[in-house]
């Protein structure tokens, strides 16, 4: 596998968790900073699991359809690095906030994909997670392996999806990413980065040690 492809640890909710997972060579955290969520933490948690991420360590904050003021004043209390939108949000209102911003696209079809990676030029990346009706991410439920390798095909041949610096937009893969089904999930077409969930998981919020660390092996051998 491509060991430039760099991976992302969500919905931890544990310092000791986030302690291994930094340990074991995980380039970002994620934390859920959203009510409806199983793995939401309070600031106060967020803030301690802060604590434990090295600087070159990305922690980023996932929100869904949250109030600008009360983002910005989570980016600086808890010390938040990025942000990430599951939400309604525009690309106006990302580029808005006091950190850059990921933009998660729930994934239908193809031409819904580039139409959502075009609309938002000004994202760090864009992440790229199955549709679930009712649901925003973090539900286990693995993208369809021919629309994630048409969408991004696709995507790559078209200009719309430049960034605003002119380059091509970061794409980073989750749901339901697990040591089971990784290298079948980037062999065709490698992302940027994966986002880790529950498929690293004991139960929702408890993370796996083992199961982080098959699939750094995965991705990095």
């Amino acid at each position: 596998m491509n060991a430039r492809i760099k991976v992302k640890v969500c919905g931890m909710t544990r310092p000791l968790d986030v302690r291994a997972a930094v340990e074991l060579g995980v380039d970002a955290i994620g934390v859920i900073l959203h009510a409806n969520s199983p793995r939401k933490v309070d600031p106060e948690l967020a803030a301690r699991i802060r604590k434990e991420i090295p600087a070159l360590v990305t922690m980023v904050g996932v929100y869904v359809d949250a109030d600008k003021a009360l983002i910005n004043h989570q980016i600086r209390e808890i010390g938040l690095d990025l942000v990430q939108l599951h939400g309604q949000e525009t690309d106006e209102f990302g580029r808005s906030l006091d950190a850059r911003f990921i933009k998660a696209i729930r994934a239908r079809s193809v031409d819904q994909v580039e139409r959502d990676i075009a609309a938002f030029p000004n994202a760090a990346a864009i992440l790229l997670d199955p549709y679930v009706q009712g649901q925003h991410g973090g539900t286990g439920t693995v993208l369809d392996q021919a629309l994630w390798t048409r969408a991004v095909m696709k995507s790559n041949m078209s200009e719309e999806s430049l960034s605003a610096s002119g380059t091509r937009q970061r794409l980073i893969l989750a749901g339901g990413l697990s040591p089971a089904n990784l290298s079948t999930a980037v062999r065709e077409v490698k992302p940027w980065a994966v986002d880790l969930n529950s498929g690293v998981e004991k139960q929702p919020g408890v993370k796996d040690p083992e199961l982080i660390d098959a699939a750094l092996q995965l991705l990095r051998r």
